[in-house]
């Protein structure tokens, strides 16, 4: 018997959240634990996550692509190389082909519980940009601190060797983990779930030799082993790049990836309110907190960031297709009539088709059933928003990742401020309406950004978007009325991973316009320059290149979503707007006119 196996660092760079799905009287979701109270990762979330970087990675190393990127459900078994890693995906006790997992993945269990926290979570109005009272979208759920360690096992079928692709296609998957682009649990879309792996090594023993054997009796298990073959991953790794095709098709296979990292500067007074951390100070609002205990710096989480940049991309969309319907109608009513037909942002909060920029989701929800399975099976993509296909829905995962930004700098500045509420009657104080809280004066995040396959309009609505948070349109937390959470941009990077040079998001070069003209050259002069490699993809950052170049890239890609907004075509078809709808005989617009000669 041959026992194999890789061992690995696995260390939180934000807060973890595996849920249960149950409740206590303190938190609407708990934390996952085994039988004997251990906060545990469980090996499915590992393996889940590792097996779908290994599905878009595989079709890059000549294999077909698995069944799962195609929403197929056949008689037959895949085999494709994630299905001989990680188990057949159609399982079916007919399907006698089908084969079982050959990488075990075990759960990465806590001996020690570090302290926890209690992160709140609520949905946003997109029409008074305040709590969404009325959908009642509020929670809070347990998560684990930033920094904590788990030791990751996989153990390694025999049948698997070095002369076929699946190993090496394996360590290109567990490269990307080291390279800090991994996550894992829930809610990693807005901030959670961030890691990096380390120290990972290939452990090899053959128990048939005696000697081996007695070491192993004597020793304890061989996945404790410290003396492993460290650089197993980087000789896997080169074969792993030697492999590399070129793209073939449009399934969502990997392509490319872009990382933008800033740190994120309060003019003034900041918070994001933590309501467990208020309670323990005794004031009725406080900041979130990387842990409750004593020195924890503070921490922006990445969903109150997300939110913020969500609500302005759609608010961006909006003005430029009513800028078009605008221009495109001779009358309110045509005008009005090209907006829903073309919206290309829903409002995500919206439950009913009748409601101004109803959300996605609430068409699909209002569809047949056996339209409904297909979306569930399939995805939803091509029947979405631009919003929606950007930063997710329930129907459709995003690729976009805000993570939570930690605090920069060693010293915490705070204040203690009082608020109450002037009666209008009188003029004086209202005795019911007077709180306080506790603010970050001008503290500094680091904010990382990371998209996964970007497309050029993608990259494009998201520049436009960062700069507007430059320039103070955008606040971050609370109080947004009373001067809070004003921002701006400082030590900006951005970073692309490509793995083929014909993975480069370049705008489409039907577009004649000058900037795009312009953009294609300045990425063909970048694709030139790239010299980096992270795992199987080549690097480009524009801190190492031309800023010119990089400057006129993102323009291409604004002038690439300025297209998508005017191409878009609502799926469903709106019933109603908040802007172009007749109210008490008045047309808004007549107050409000898109353009102002």
């Amino acid at each position: 018997m041959t026992f194999r196996a890789i061992t690995a660092t696995l260390t939180l760079r934000t807060a973890l959240h595996v849920g249960t799905g149950s409740d206590t009287e303190t938190t609407d979701d708990l934390l996952r634990r085994d039988a004997r109270g251990r906060l545990l990762i469980p090996g499915t979330a590992i393996a889940g996550a590792l097996r779908s970087i290994a599905t878009r990675l595989a079709p890059r190393f000549g294999d077909k692509p698995c069944q799962a990127l195609k929403g197929e459900q056949p008689n037959k078994a895949c085999q494709c190389l994630v299905c001989q890693l990680f188990g057949d995906v159609n399982p079916r006790e007919d399907n006698e082909e089908a084969t079982a997992a050959r990488v075990l993945v075990y759960d990465a269990v806590l001996d020690a519980s570090p302290p926890l926290t209690i992160r709140d979570g609520v949905g946003i109005d997109r029409v008074t940009g305040a709590a969404a009272r009325r959908e009642r979208i509020k929670f809070d759920y347990e998560a684990l601190p930033a920094g904590t360690t788990f030791k990751v096992r996989l153990e390694i079928d025999r049948q698997l060797t070095s002369d076929d692709r699946t190993l090496p296609l394996l360590a290109a998957s567990l490269a990307e983990w080291e390279q800090g682009r991994g996550a894992v649990g829930g809610r990693v879309g807005r901030g959670l779930g961030a890691f990096a792996l380390s120290n990972v090594q290939w452990i090899e023993r053959d128990l048939n030799q005696p000697d081996v054997l007695v070491a192993f009796l004597r020793n304890g298990p061989p996945w404790d082993a410290t003396d492993g073959d460290c650089g197993w991953l980087d000789a896997q790794l080169a074969a792993a790049r030697q492999l590399i095709i070129p793209r073939r098709d449009d399934l969502p296979v990997a392509r490319s990836w872009a990382l933008a990292e800033f740190t994120l500067a309060a003019t003034g007074p900041f918070l994001t309110h933590d309501l467990t951390q208020a309670g323990r100070g005794g004031f009725d609002h406080a900041p979130a907190l990387e842990a409750y205990e004593k020195g924890a710096k503070p921490v922006l989480p990445g969903s109150s960031l997300r939110g913020a940049l969500r609500s302005q991309a759609e608010r961006i969309a909006r003005t430029l297709a009513t800028f078009s319907a605008w221009d495109n109608g001779k009358d309110m009513e045509s005008r009005k009539a090209a907006f829903l037909t073309a919206c290309p942002a829903c409002n995500p909060l919206t439950t009913k088709t009748a409601d101004p920029a109803a959300s996605c989701n609430s068409f699909i929800k209002a569809l047949p059933k056996n339209d409904r399975d297909t979306f569930e099976r399939v995805g939803a993509e091509d029947r979405l928003c631009l919003a929606c296909r950007l930063f997710g829905s329930p129907w459709n995962g995003s690729r976009l990742r805000v993570e939570d930004a930690p605090f920069v700098g060693e010293k915490v500045e705070t204040k203690v401020l009082d608020f109450l509420a002037i009666d209008r009657f009188t003029g004086g104080g209202r005795d019911t309406a007077k709180f306080d809280a506790v603010v970050l004066w001008k503290p500094k995040f680091r904010v990382r950004l990371f998209l996964e396959n970007p497309e050029p309009w993608e990259l494009g609505w998201l520049a436009l978007v960062l700069r507007d948070l430059h320039d103070g349109l955008i606040t971050i937390g609370f109080g947004a009325a009373k001067g809070f959470g004003q921002c701006r941009i400082e030590d900006g990077a951005v970073t692309l991973g490509i793995i083929h040079d014909s993975d480069f998001p370049l705008p489409a070069p039907d577009d004649q316009a000058p900037a795009v003209q312009q953009a294609i050259a300045a990425g063909q002069r970048l694709l030139q320059s790239k010299s980096g490699m992270s795992g199987v993809y080549h690097t480009l950052t524009s801190a190492q290149t031309a800023a010119n170049d990089w400057k006129a890239l993102a323009e291409g890609w604004v002038r690439a979503f300025h297209k998508a907004v005017t191409d878009h075509r609502h799926p469903f078809g709106l019933k109603k707007d908040s802007y172009f709808d007749e109210i008490d005989g008045k047309w808004l617009p007549d107050l409000y006119p898109a353009r102002v000669s």
